[in-house]
């Protein structure tokens, strides 16, 4: 999710109406096509002390072992059934003989090549200083602790930018990260000498938090037999959608912070799910992509939103809505393989805390382990460092 300071600016910002880039006329899907590596880019390759030097949400010393390669990977995979080709960075750590795959999930970025959605695409990154700040961090972090990190751009980010990303809906993002996990494989299969032996790490945070989360329950569920979850560590998710989603909802009368990605996220699930209305039924205004949806005139959801729509969700009389946000969200009704591991900010103001204590309770209910951090006086961004300190002690402790 974005900063308070984020959100203001977006407001100053967005007072433009975003073109759609030209795309390829489209393909019929084949189903064995899906995580085939297509075209494999090198990047770079940094030594201990440079990764350290990139590092600034922690001191990087702590966690650094290892100089590490990187590659720019293109695969095929699917976007709303059809097939299409999109990206992600391996970082891949130097003298270690096993591949511990670890899958990072990043936060929301706007969706906006002016506003810098390429600098934040981690496939494009190629060793900088001061541009993507999760490749520097948890991806180059994690690498040089000895995990190959596999970090996907989503579709709507890198090379198919001015695409709608499925923003918040994670049936339909996890298709494109799925196939990237394949992709991954296949790399470290094929082109490095590691033994590997299926074994996989999710971690993500606020919206990556949620899709990690949802992530380890799909791959147990639909990919069994390619990958084996040992541990998946998630900060600030929203993963208890449907309750995230209403409590906003309900606040008429009010300035809800994150108005335009909320209004973002309705679009994405309205849009990529089953239901497919006219957004006319939804919005108090125009609505006709993503940018649109975005560009809110008011933060408050009674102006946004169309009443009848607001309180047919509110009041539970859109079962086919609600649906959906039960379906969107994964803090129970499913038992883990591997550990989970939670953190959180107990004064987030973007995600609210009660998201991660709702998984634990509901993963605990179901028989699974789960390990939760709450961070006293933490906020949304404040704990990137806790988190990826303790994510990688307890992922240490399940290799």
């Amino acid at each position: 999710m974005l900063s308070r300071r984020t959100i203001i600016a977006l407001i100053g910002l967005l007072l433009w109406t975003i073109t759609s880039s030209c795309t390829k006329e489209e393909e019929t899907f084949i189903p064995r096509d899906r995580g085939t590596i297509l075209e494999i880019l090198e990047r770079g390759s940094l030594n201990r002390e440079e990764i350290i030097s990139r590092m600034n949400e922690l001191d990087g010393s702590a966690l650094a072992q290892y100089d590490v390669d990187f590659f720019a990977l293109t695969y095929r995979t699917q976007y709303m059934g059809k097939a299409i080709d999109t990206r992600g960075l391996i970082i891949v750590p130097r003298g270690v003989d096993i591949a511990n795959l670890l899958m990072y999930t990043h936060g929301t970025e706007l969706p906006s090549e002016i506003l810098g959605a390429n600098d934040i695409s981690p496939s494009n990154y190629a060793g900088e200083m001061d541009k993507n700040r999760d490749v520097r961090n948890m991806g180059l972090g994690w690498a040089s602790a000895g995990y190959v990190v596999f970090m996907p751009d989503y579709i709507g980010y890198g090379i198919t930018i001015g695409t709608d990303h499925p923003y918040m809906y994670m049936e339909e993002m996890f298709v494109s990260n799925m196939d990237g996990l394949l992709a991954a494989k296949e790399f470290i299969l094929n082109h490095t000498d590691l033994t590997y032996d299926n074994r996989l790490f999710l971690a993500g945070w606020s919206q990556g938090g949620a899709a990690s989360l949802s992530t380890h329950r799909f791959v147990q569920e639909q990919f069994p037999t390619e990958f084996n979850i040992l541990g998946s560590s998630h900060l600030a998710g929203p993963h208890n959608f449907e309750r995230f989603h209403n409590d906003k909802m309900s606040r008429a009368g009010e300035e809800v912070l994150i108005m335009p990605i909320f209004s973002w996220a309705v679009y994405s699930i309205n849009k990529f799910s089953e239901l497919r209305r006219p957004t006319d039924q939804l919005y108090n205004y125009p609505v006709f992509d993503q940018m649109s949806s975005i560009l809110t005139p008011s933060s408050d959801p009674a102006l946004v939103f169309k009443s009848h729509f607001r309180t047919s969700i509110l009041n539970g009389n859109d079962s086919a809505y609600r649906a959906v946000l039960k379906r969107n969200s994964n803090h129970e009704g499913w038992l883990p393989v591997g550990k989970v591991i939670l953190h959180h900010g107990d004064d987030d103001q973007i995600v609210p805390y009660y998201n991660s204590e709702d998984a634990r309770d509901g993963i605990l209910a179901a028989g699974g382990e789960v390990e939760f951090y709450t961070y006293p006086g933490g906020g949304h961004t404040s704990e990137l460092g806790n988190f990826i300190i303790n994510t990688t002690n307890e992922f240490n402790l399940l290799k």
